[in-house]
């Protein structure tokens, strides 16, 4: 059913993955900025490929594309280890130079909180990972404790920091972040326009 799913709001989509997805996937995944930051990546398309084949068959995991209305991908997000209270939130990578960032959050997190009916969001960020701590706690997340050496990435220990976010906190989250998200739309739909004009912005082939 989760798979199923498809939320949209602010010129954005979330869609789940799909096998066709995966150069995307692994091009994304292998950005400088996200690189050492998000776990280990695919080593190739068909390793991305293989990941996916095998993330079908994982049960309380959902993983999404993030793309513009018109379908141009801008990025990927996946909700993961649900219960009927609870879920982790991670492998959110956003293409660079995009305006897509806010206006996700919000049907993202209203897929969580409303769709799911989860009453807590947990995400773990690794501590070098400045930028996406930064807009964490922007959106509303608040940490709760860092973990030393909390996981191999690379070959190299790393540092997590912990945050969560509360289902009774999201709608006054979501309503400071309404301004913003508006505002960022009308961009994010001028930046899709570009992309149809210059295909090299929404291809990764």
């Amino acid at each position: 059913m989760i798979h199923t799913i498809v939320a949209e709001g602010f010129g954005i989509r979330h869609r789940p993955v799909r096998m066709e997805d995966a150069p995307f996937l692994f091009w994304l995944r292998n950005l400088e900025h996200a690189k050492g930051k998000v776990g280990d990546s695919a080593a190739d398309v068909a390793s991305q490929e293989a990941w996916i084949e095998a993330y079908f068959e994982r049960e309380n995991d959902c993983y999404f594309v993030i793309e513009t209305a018109c379908g141009v991908p801008v990025g990927a997000w996946g909700v993961y280890d649900m219960t009927d209270e609870s879920a982790e939130i991670g492998r959110w990578i956003m293409q660079p130079k995009t305006p897509a960032a806010i206006p996700s959050i919000i049907p993202g997190m209203d897929l969580v909180f409303n769709e799911f009916g989860l009453h807590s969001l947990r995400t773990k960020v690794v501590s070098s990972n400045r930028r996406v701590i930064l807009l964490d706690r922007q959106i509303g997340f608040k940490e709760t404790h860092s973990e030393p050496a909390a996981q191999i990435i690379g070959g190299k220990p790393v540092d997590l920091i912990h945050m969560e976010m509360k289902s009774e906190d999201w709608p006054q989250i979501r309503k400071n972040l309404m301004p913003m998200a508006l505002m960022l739309e009308v961009q994010v739909r001028k930046w899709e326009q570009e992309a149809a004009r210059a295909p090299h912005l929404s291809s990764v082939l």
